[in-house]
């Protein structure tokens, strides 16, 4: 037996495993720089059009000395005469953009971007041995391909996503370091997969939920860290809660206790549960829980979701790379 930073354990006659750390890590992407805005910080406008919504500086400059104001007038009483009386005096002029409502002054959100950086950060965590993740659960259409492009793209490593969907023997590559390969969902498929990808692929996610449960164990038993998958309603929170305990009884609970918890939404036919109270009792049982969106497809491209999807993603991402680390350590 190996243990996590590479070398043999006492009897193993396994060989160390090579040192997957990239020599160099991507350059984040840089931010670009941010337009100004109009007066009411709504729509980008170019500086050549923004000056018509500007006042003049140069049309009369400024003197020295306050001009002195005429006082006001008191308003005339009416008297009942038989004449008419005068126009109302105008409404003295204001300037663009001053004196708005409170409801149209806008209050633009900021940190995306710093919160994307310090997930990347933790996504990009150095590896000495190959790290299997194995994806259980209820259906996740598309998940384990969206986690496995983001690690791919943030890291500087090859990822194999292993699927028990499709025909067996089928390979696809994308995005250059991204590789999604179906296996039969059977037990002993599962295993020799595992086992043949550890000599080849540092990252190996086995998607494992539209497989029979023995095939899914049998990922378990190969794996260095779980992501549970499960709807976000009742049943899918009962199911889970239920797989949390048959792992812990058959001898796994240092992985049930590492796992991920990934809720998507419930369909219309199940009793939904509220996010917050079920994100919050998982997080008590395992590493983390996230709510999150289906990619609709099985191999979508991290690119073609949301940003706030996007976002929620790279979350999941470094939650398997703060699990790497520990497993570094």
């Amino acid at each position: 037996m190996a243990f996590s930073d590479g070398t043999a354990g006492a009897g193993s006659t396994t060989p160390a495993a090579p040192d997957y750390s990239p020599a160099a890590w991507p350059e984040p992407v840089a931010l670009l720089p941010r337009r100004p805005l109009d007066p009411l910080g709504t729509v980008l406008i170019p500086p050549a059009e923004r000056q018509l919504f500007t006042r003049a500086q140069t049309a009369e400059p400024p003197s020295a000395a306050p001009s002195a104001v005429p006082p006001a007038e008191p308003p005339a009483r009416h008297t009942d005469t038989g004449a008419a009386p005068g126009p109302l005096p105008e409404p003295p002029a204001q300037r663009p953009g001053t004196d708005l409502p409170r409801a149209l002054r806008l209050v633009l959100p900021g940190g995306g971007e710093a919160r994307r950086r310090r997930l990347v950060e933790r996504v990009r965590v150095p590896l000495r041995a190959c790290h299997r993740i194995a994806v259980l659960g209820g259906p996740a259409e598309g998940a384990a391909a969206v986690l496995g492009a983001l690690l791919a793209e943030h890291r500087a490593d090859p990822v194999l996503v292993l699927s028990t969907a499709g025909p067996a023997g089928s390979e696809c590559r994308t995005g250059g370091r991204l590789v999604l390969r179906s296996v039969r969902p059977d037990p002993a498929a599962v295993r020799e997969a595992l086992d043949e990808a550890r000599g080849h692929y540092p990252v190996v996610l086995a998607d494992t939920t539209d497989a029979p449960a023995e095939a899914q164990l049998a990922a378990v038993d190969r794996a260095d860290q779980l992501i549970l998958c499960a709807r976000a309603s009742a049943d899918g929170a009962r199911t889970a809660e239920d797989l949390l305990d048959h792992l812990t009884a058959l001898g796994h609970e240092q992985l049930a206790r590492g796992a991920t918890a990934v809720f998507t939404p419930a369909p219309p036919t199940d009793r939904p549960v509220a996010g917050r109270d079920l994100l919050l009792h998982f997080r008590t049982r395992c590493r983390g829980a996230l709510a999150l969106p289906l990619p609709g497809r099985p191999q979508a491209a991290p690119a073609a979701l949301r940003p706030r999807a996007r976002l929620d993603y790279l979350e999941l991402a470094a939650l398997v790379g703060d699990a790497m680390a520990e497993r570094r350590g």
